[in-house]
């Protein structure tokens, strides 16, 4: 009789174990992580001074680099004549790829040596970023005589990570989280005076774009798929300059409408704008 009293109560074990499972997999499966896809656009075209281009790489290793976090992605291209006949990644940084934890952290811990290390790696890795980048323009020099921004923006769409919510989620593993899903936000930040200098579109005048010239080009651009979907993205546009006000604002009027016929939210424009960068990039709840 006690055997099967015994039987029965493993059998019962058995099945509740099997029927709670699948939840307790669940579980596991539900902690959810923020992942940035960082796509720096930066303007190499001849009209920008080495300082200029010394100020947009301080932005990509003082701002966006160190704030970076576990699950995110730095991508760099440069905006150029070459921005659609030879795109390509200057730089490329995925922390998904990197290992900061191990498996000795601990959970109290985990996060105070996971951010020492990122430091570190930090402070080890910015002034390889930094060199890169300027031999990058003396590699490209050929492409410098013109500034297709247009282009550089269009290329963008191979690097954003979309899905139906306008981000992707993934399953991966960590030592101390166990299985936890990435959910991505794409921000596009643009190093540029954001005036567009190519053989079809070009800014580079006294007054810009008139209104009249700002609606034929994005028609225009409309018809041949000029204007990709940026949806769910933020876009920062920083260094944005020009001869005059209203070459600077009528070039901000085409920006702000292409941006938005884009479904992107235009977050920020303008020229010594890296503030609000910096402060986004440093919320926490971001």
């Amino acid at each position: 009789m006690q055997r099967k009293i015994y039987s029965i109560t493993r059998i019962n074990i058995l099945l509740l174990f099997l029927s709670i499972a699948p939840f307790l997999e669940s579980c596991t499966s539900l902690v959810e992580k923020k992942r940035k896809v960082l796509i720096v656009l930066i303007d190499y075209s001849a009209s920008n001074t080495d300082l200029v281009l010394e100020s947009y790489i301080s932005i990509i290793t003082e701002t966006i680099f160190p704030n970076m976090r576990q699950y995110d992605c730095l991508v760099v291209v440069p905006i150029d004549e070459g921005s659609k006949m030879r795109p390509v990644k200057l730089i490329y940084e995925d922390l998904v790829e990197k290992q900061f934890s191990r498996r000795t952290d601990g959970f109290a811990h985990a996060g105070d040596s996971l951010r020492k290390r990122f430091i570190s790696y930090v402070k080890e890795t910015a002034p390889k970023i930094s060199e890169t980048l300027k031999t990058q323009k003396l590699i490209r020099k050929e492409y410098t005589e013109y500034t297709d921004i247009l282009g550089a923006i269009h290329q963008t769409t191979n690097l954003i990570e979309f899905n139906a919510e306008g981000g992707t989620v993934k399953d991966m593993e960590d030592f101390v989280l166990g299985k936890i899903r990435l959910k991505s936000e794409n921000v596009i930040i643009l190093l540029s005076d954001m005036i567009q200098d190519s053989r079809e579109y070009n800014f580079n005048k006294k007054h810009g774009i008139s209104p009249e010239q700002t609606t034929a080009f994005l028609d225009g651009l409309k018809k041949t798929n000029g204007i990709p979907d940026l949806s769910g993205c933020k876009v920062f546009a920083i260094g944005a300059t020009g001869r005059n006000s209203s070459q600077i604002d009528n070039i901000q009027s085409f920006w702000t409408a292409y941006f938005k016929q884009s479904n992107a939210e235009l977050a920020s424009y303008g020229y010594n704008v890296d503030g609000k960068l910096r402060k986004y990039l440093m919320t926490e709840d971001n």
